[in-house]
């Protein structure tokens, strides 16, 4: 059974602003931005910035989520490279303070459809809209034991599996179809 605890994010979390900074292609720092995540982070085609002391403090650490706080996707990830790199403005870090929660299960939970809904009840502009750090400080989150967040994560990255695989095999079909259709008009 899920427990009912609730704790404003602010209590469980550290939430610091992303960065700007120039980019620089002999950099060797990752600049994170959020075309460099979908629902894992990718380094690779990253831009980089120079490691100066303000990228050197601004380090993301292994757990992080980033939490993207302009436009509309609200997309949220947590940061599992070994890689340096820092988040840049688009993005807000969510550090957890508290053993509590896990990363994955508060990034699992910001995912959400009614949380999406909360976010975009709580963002200001229309050209590019953003979320203001209050609203991502007082999100409530239920917590749940440890084992029961897993058991969460756990599933929540079946089903998407699942879903993957599903539209796999009607791709496979439709593929067989119109090869046996083809192969009619020969």
């Amino acid at each position: 059974m899920i427990t009912k605890k609730k704790i404003y994010l602010k209590n469980l979390a550290e939430i610091l602003s992303g960065v700007y900074e120039k980019t620089d292609p002999d950099g060797e720092v990752v600049y994170l931005q959020t075309k460099d995540c979908t629902d894992t982070v990718i380094t690779k085609y990253a831009s980089r910035v120079l490691l100066t002391p303000k990228m050197q403090k601004n380090l993301l650490q292994e757990g992080d989520i980033l939490f993207a706080s302009k436009g509309v996707n609200y997309l949220s990830v947590v940061f599992r490279e070994q890689e340096k790199a820092v988040a840049s403005t688009s993005f807000f870090v969510i550090r957890l303070r508290s053993s509590v929660a896990t990363p994955e299960y508060l990034c699992w939970f910001l995912r959400q459809p009614s949380i999406k809904a909360y976010f975009k009840s709580n963002q200001v502009g229309s050209a590019t809209p953003l979320i203001h750090k209050p609203a991502v400080e007082n999100l409530e989150i239920p917590v749940p034991s440890l084992d029961e967040q897993k058991v969460i994560v756990a599933i929540a990255r079946l089903s998407k599996r699942e879903m993957e695989l599903q539209q796999a095999i009607i791709e496979k079909k439709q593929n067989i179809v119109q090869q046996l259709l083809m192969n009619k008009i020969k």
